[in-house]
C-alpha cells in the first residue's frame, strides 16, 4: 500500500464507508480521484465489507429443514406464524419454498397421497339466511351489508371486512366450532393468487383479525393446532 496520503489528512472510515454507499460528497470523490493511498484504503475496507456480507448472508433465514416444515404444516402454531412472516418478507426463503413445493408436486401419485392422508381438508360453504346454519347473532361490528358466513362439518366462520383506508380493508373472523379447544390458536392464512397476504392465530375466544387487506379474490385457510385439519374457502374483498 501506498504510505502517504497525497491530500492531507486522509480520508476517515465515515468518508470511506459514505463513498463505498455512493453518498459521499463532491470533496470525498475528488480526493479518492486523486489519492491512491486513501483509493486503496477504500478497496481494502469494500472487500471486507463482502467478506462479513458473506458470512452472514441468510443469518436470520431459518434453516432449510425448518422451511420444510413449515411448508408441510408440521410446526407449532406460534413458530408457524413467525416462518410465514418471515417467508413472506425474505425472496430467498420464498424462492426455496417454491422450489420444496415444486419438488413435492413431481413426486410419484403415491408419495403425494400418503402426505395429504396426514390431514384432512374441509372445504366450507358460503351460507345465506335461508340456511339453518346462518347465525345473524355472531354478526361482527361493520358495515351494513352484514357479515359473511361459511360452514364445514362441525365449523362455522363468520367474516365481517371493513374498509379502513383507499385501497385496504381489516377482515375480523369469528370461529364456532364443535370442539372449539381444537380451534384455538390455530392458524390463519388469507392468500391472493396463492400468494400469503396475512397470517395470525385464532384467539381464545375464536376471533382473528387481518389487517390491510387488498381487494380481490381471497383464499381463506384455517389449519388447527395440530394440523391435523384444514379449513379452505374463498372469499372477496371489495371497497
Amino acid at each position: 500500500m501506498t504510505q502517504k496520503c497525497a491530500f492531507p489528512p486522509e480520508l476517515d472510515d465515515r468518508q470511506l464507508l459514505a463513498y463505498l454507499d455512493s453518498v459521499a460528497d463532491q470533496g470525498t470523490i475528488a480526493h479518492l480521484q486523486g489519492c491512491a493511498y486513501c483509493s486503496e484504503r477504500a478497496a481494502d475496507l469494500g472487500r471486507f465489507q463482502e467478506r462479513l456480507a458473506g458470512r452472514l448472508y441468510r443469518v436470520n433465514c431459518p434453516p432449510s429443514m425448518e422451511l420444510g416444515e413449515y411448508h408441510l404444516r408440521m410446526l407449532p402454531a406460534p413458530r408457524m406464524l413467525v416462518v410465514a412472516q418471515h417467508v413472506r418478507e425474505c425472496p430467498h426463503c420464498t424462492r426455496e419454498v417454491a422450489e420444496l413445493q415444486g419438488f413435492l408436486s413431481d413426486l410419484e401419485p403415491a408419495a403425494e397421497g400418503s402426505l395429504l392422508e396426514k390431514a384432512q381438508v374441509l372445504i366450507a360453504r358460503l351460507l345465506g339466511p335461508g340456511d339453518p346454519a346462518f347465525a345473524p347473532a355472531m354478526a361482527l361490528r361493520g358495515e351494513a351489508r352484514g357479515p359473511l358466513t361459511f360452514a364445514a362439518e362441525g365449523v362455522v366462520i363468520v367474516l365481517d371486512i371493513k374498509p379502513i383506508t383507499e385501497g385496504r380493508t381489516d377482515v375480523l373472523g369469528q370461529v364456532a366450532a364443535d370442539n372449539q379447544d381444537q380451534w384455538t390458536g390455530a392458524l390463519v392464512e388469507l392468500r391472493q393468487g396463492n400468494e400469503l397476504q396475512f397470517s395470525t392465530a385464532i384467539d381464545d375466544m375464536g376471533a382473528f383479525q387481518a389487517e390491510g387487506m387488498r381487494p380481490g379474490s381471497q383464499e381463506l385457510r384455517i389449519i388447527s393446532k395440530d394440523s391435523s385439519l384444514t379449513v379452505v374457502s374463498n372469499f372477496e374483498v371489495s371497497i
